[in-house]
């Protein structure tokens, strides 16, 4: 792996011209999946991520999801924050979500159809557009 990773969590914030990617709410499951898509796939690619776990800074969160190209929630693991901000979130540009609640998918669907199964799912897009 000849890339590099910069991760950024709140408050700090970080501007480069490497593609930045926001992950929202990740489960420990998916975050070693995350890990491990990187690791194999990374390939000379410099690339900033946001991580956002529902800390209260909504300023920063505010600027990841302006900053990011490319973002990830999993809508599942959200905290009350986060929900209150749901529909703005899906709204934005480039935004992939994961829920496993029926009802729930079929609402956001209308807002957003980015619907995805799995974190690799979210990388692979990610990725594969900037090739």
């Amino acid at each position: 792996m000849d890339g590099k990773i910069t991760l950024i969590t709140p408050p700090d914030i970080f501007e480069n011209e490497s593609l930045s990617i926001l992950f929202m709410h990740l489960s420990d499951e998916d975050q070693d999946n995350v890990s491990n898509w990187l690791k194999q796939n990374l390939n000379n690619i410099h690339i900033n991520i946001y991580f956002y776990s529902g800390e209260t800074n909504m300023n920063w969160l505010f600027h990841a999801l302006s900053r990011c190209e490319y973002k990830f929630i999993d809508i599942d693991k959200c905290n009350k924050n986060t929900e209150r901000l749901l529909g703005y979130i899906l709204g934005k540009q480039n935004v992939f979500y994961k829920v496993t609640d029926v009802d729930s998918a079929l609402i956001y669907n209308h807002i957003n159809q980015n619907k995805i199964t799995n974190v690799e799912i979210f990388l692979e897009k990610a990725f594969n557009d900037k090739k």
